[in-house]
This record gives structure tokens, sequence and C-alpha cells, in this order.
């Protein structure tokens, strides 16, 4: 996530952060901003522009076996505990990854990582096909 958004934009929370500051952190405009950005398209002029969760998802998975739709909510479930002013500890458990993985297929978020995993199959299979 640092890399997608740029260490200038979006300063990393420190480890021994205290709950307030963690609260702090996550109500900066600059750090809203990065979460609206995650569903929003890098060129929204472009069409075929990738969303910045995309980017996410294949800089964290690199192999085209590894990105999928599992793969895919879990790293959304990651970005979800980060955002969250709701939660406001620096450590990321495997509860609190549970229980958000849980929510958003619940919610059929999935659909949208779905979407996305489409994505990336269809551009990278359309490019081999341009290609030959």
């Amino acid at each position: 996530m640092w890399s997608t958004f740029g260490i200038s934009r979006l300063k990393p929370y420190d480890d021994n952060y205290s709950r307030e500051q963690i609260r702090n952190w996550k109500t900066q405009e600059n750090v809203k901003k990065a979460y609206d950005d995650l569903y929003s398209a890098i060129e929204p002029d472009n069409p075929e522009s990738e969303i910045c969760i995309t980017l996410i998802i294949k800089s964290v998975f690199v192999s085209e076996e590894e990105q999928t739709d599992k793969n895919a909510i879990w790293t959304q479930a990651i970005l979800e505990m980060i955002f969250d002013e709701e939660y406001l500890s620096t450590k990321i458990d495997s509860d609190s990854i549970d229980s958000w993985y849980a929510k958003l297929n619940q919610n059929k978020v999935s659909y949208f990582i779905s979407f996305i995993i489409f994505q990336l199959l269809f551009f990278k299979y359309f490019n081999i096909f341009v290609e030959q």
C-alpha cells in the first residue's frame, strides 16, 4: 500500500502508536483520500485504467496463480482494517482478518474483487492475444 500511494502522500504509522495516535492518523484528510482512492481508477479519464487496489493486489500476489478471488478478498480485508477508524491497533491479528474476510463475503463485496480479478486476467489475456 505504501508503495502504491507513496510515503510522501501517506506517511506510515508507527508500531508504537497509541490508540489515540492511530485514531488521529486514520482521521487525517490525506488518509481518508487514500482510502477513497483504493477504489478509484489510477487514470480516471482512461476506461482501461487499473484501480489502485488492483495494483496493491498485484504487488502482494505477483504470480497469476496467486491472484485469486480469495487472496484479493484477504488483501481487501487487510486494507479495510488499516483504514477502519474503529480498529485502533497497529497489529493485524488473524481473528480480525477472519472477521473482515467474512464481512466482505457476507456483504457481497467480493463481487467487486471478482471484477478486479476478471480485469487482471482479461488484460493479461488480451495482451497475449494482441502480441500474437
